[in-house]
């Protein structure tokens, strides 16, 4: 299975996601090539670190021209990384791809370039396109910000594109690993980073997301189906906490698009229920410290009332004993 990592728009995040999803094949046993057509190396040296350092599994990276990298018919997964800089190279890989993963950073201007590169794409292809597999990318983290379900939105209704909901958050975590030359998984395994990228791994990787991948003329490898289905097996054991983000991000993005509401209800009134339950307690606290404060309040009223009588007492007994000196 080829997949080339490829957008007509750079900055868009193509290396770095390219390097994880090396990573995190290989640390599953999957035989798997990895191609650099991008002039500007980016893959090639991240992976050059690596082996530097020793770090497990190595990654090894083919670079240069088209005309001059190997592409072996006996691994299970092959990923390209391409830029617009080698326009040659670039339009070869795209032709030979069973699916064009495109990652599309939140901007009107992405939409638009992605709008246009499916257009490239289905052009210089002549008309039999590979399976076109867009994502969010560097997504905002603050929910309250649209523009990362707007580009969404834009993306869903694009012909040609099938969008997944799984998405990547612009997160320090993807750059900090990448230049130590490590996935974002083997430098921080619990954060959300991590969490964000397995969810997108398994759903990109996963048997059901890989026979819809192949183009229509083609067989499908038997070597495949068991890769898919051996990742697929690893993902659910391994990445449970990953599922779950995936399905609750499943559930927005549906949502979003007038699908999928059961799910986003049933969270909503999971919140619904939760808060319910804490406005609950604090009511119980309050009262509770009202009670005690009534408490303080008489016992202070009290004491005080003790008191004044005591001194009123005091000062009757003085009156008389000065009544009775005059007596005397």
């Amino acid at each position: 299975m080829i997949t080339v990592i490829a957008n007509l728009k750079g900055g868009t995040g193509k290396s770095t996601l390219t390097f994880n999803l090396a990573v995190w094949l290989c640390s599953r046993g999957i035989e798997l090539t990895v191609i650099d057509l991008d002039p500007q190396r980016t893959l090639t040296d991240v992976a050059a670190l690596r082996l530097e350092e020793g770090l497990e599994p190595p990654i090894h990276v083919q670079s240069g021209p088209f005309s001059s990298v190997r592409l072996p018919g006996d691994t299970d997964e092959t990923l390209i990384d391409v830029g617009t800089a080698d326009l040659d190279s670039f339009k070869q890989a795209l032709k030979i791809a069973d699916c064009v993963l495109i990652p599309v950073t939140p901007s009107q201007a992405d939409v638009w370039s992605t709008q246009r590169f499916v257009q490239f794409l289905y052009k210089i292809t002549e008309g039999n396109p590979p399976e076109s597999i867009a994502f969010i990318n560097r997504a905002d983290i603050n929910r309250a910000i649209p523009a990362s379900d707007e580009a969404a939105a834009a993306l869903t209704s694009l012909p040609g594109v099938r969008l997944v909901p799984q998405r990547l958050s612009d997160r320090t975590v993807f750059r900090n690993s990448f230049s130590e030359g490590l996935a974002v998984f083997e430098l921080e395994p619990r954060s959300r980073g991590s969490l964000e990228f397995k969810a997108l791994a398994a759903a990109l990787f996963s048997q059901k997301s890989r026979v819809v991948y192949r183009r229509p003329q083609e067989e499908e490898a038997p070597h495949t189906a068991n890769t898919s289905d051996r990742i697929e097996a690893e993902a659910a054991a391994d990445d449970k906490n990953a599922t779950r983000r995936a399905e609750y991000d499943l559930g927005e993005s549906r949502a979003l698009t007038g699908e999928g509401r059961d799910l986003g209800e049933d969270i909503g009134e999971k919140k619904k229920k939760h808060g319910a339950k804490e406005g609950k307690k604090a009511g119980k606290r309050e009262k509770r410290k009202n009670r005690k404060k009534a408490m303080k309040e008489t016992q202070a009223g009290k004491g005080g009332k003790g008191k004044k009588d005591g001194k009123a007492k005091k000062g009757k007994k003085r009156k008389k004993g000065k009544k009775a000196k005059k007596r005397q």
